[in-house]
């Protein structure tokens, strides 16, 4: 007589995300702050001399 059979589950496993470049994760804020002071300084520009 057989036991029933278990379905396995399969171990747990860790997935790691790639490497990512060193400085992506400080370029995205960087641009992202330089976009603002832009923005900041056109409108400064543009609505200074009236």
């Amino acid at each position: 007589m057989c036991a029933p059979i278990k379905p396995l589950r399969p171990a747990p496993r860790t997935v790691q995300s790639p490497p990512e470049p060193f400085m992506s994760r400080y370029v995205a804020p960087l641009s992202f702050t330089l976009a603002a002071v832009w923005v900041a300084v056109v409108f400064v520009l543009a609505g200074g001399g009236h």
